[in-house]
């Protein structure tokens, strides 16, 4: 692990049983910066962000984080350290109040201190729902929900899987427009997105993997350009 790398992977293999999910992979992450995980579905994206916030462990391998090795730990543990995972699905307490969902959390991270008037800055719809129960929100309003909640952690580092999944155009251009915000307050951001393209305008660098294994990596702009990917993820 590089001085200048907020979280190193090295050699990281898991699996689900019998069934490897992960082969040996290697990637960093470096403060402030957005790194985006490309791959088609099966390819291991969102193994990959569970082995890191300890929800899956792993079978091989070490993880770094801040000059600490934080494999073997559990979740709340490293959300404590500062790495908020904002997961697919977006998980958040349904019968509870918009307010309530944001002041559950424990602000240990050691990142910016984000209360809930800076989350609704960021989010102004969630201004007008905030006594209203979360599972009343739309698709959209929730997810904006799940990354205020993330936040509301100060965290480091996030985790964020599909966060654009099933939303609207315009409710992805507004949330994918706040993650790439978030690189102005030092934040760093390890993102799979299924809207490749658009991950890969707000991401400084990228790595594909293909059925568990690393296959390439790069800045964003040589991973966008290269004529393969984009035959096979953005649709040339």
């Amino acid at each position: 692990m590089s001085e200048t790398d907020l979280l190193a992977v090295d050699g990281v293999s898991a699996a689900y049983g019998k069934v490897v999910a992960l082969r040996e992979i290697s990637l960093v992450v470096r403060p402030g910066e957005i790194v985006a995980i490309l791959g088609a579905n099966g390819a291991g994206k969102t193994t990959l962000l569970n082995a890191i916030s300890g929800v899956l462990p792993i079978t091989a391998g070490r993880i770094h984080f801040a000059g600490q090795r934080i494999d073997g730990r559990k979740p709340w543990q490293l959300s404590r350290l500062g790495i908020s995972h904002v997961p697919e699905g977006r998980e958040i307490f349904p019968a509870m109040t918009v307010e309530a969902n944001l002041k559950i959390v424990d602000a240990f991270g050691g990142g910016p201190t984000f209360g809930v008037a800076d989350i609704l800055d960021m989010f102004p719809r969630l201004k007008e729902r905030l006594t209203q129960n979360a599972g009343s929100l739309s698709g959209g309003e929730q997810q904006m929900l799940a990354i205020g909640r993330g936040l509301m952690a100060r965290p480091r580092l996030v985790l964020f899987d599909e966060p654009s999944l099933g939303l609207s155009p315009f409710f992805t251009k507004f949330v994918l427009g706040a993650i790439a915000d978030l690189r102005r307050k030092g934040i760093s951001t390890l993102l799979v997105e299924q809207n490749m393209r658009a991950a890969l305008k707000i991401a400084d660098r990228a790595y594909v993997l293909r059925v568990g294994s690393l296959v390439r990596q790069g800045s964003a702009r040589d991973i966008a350009a290269a004529p393969d990917i984009q035959e096979a993820y953005l649709g040339a």
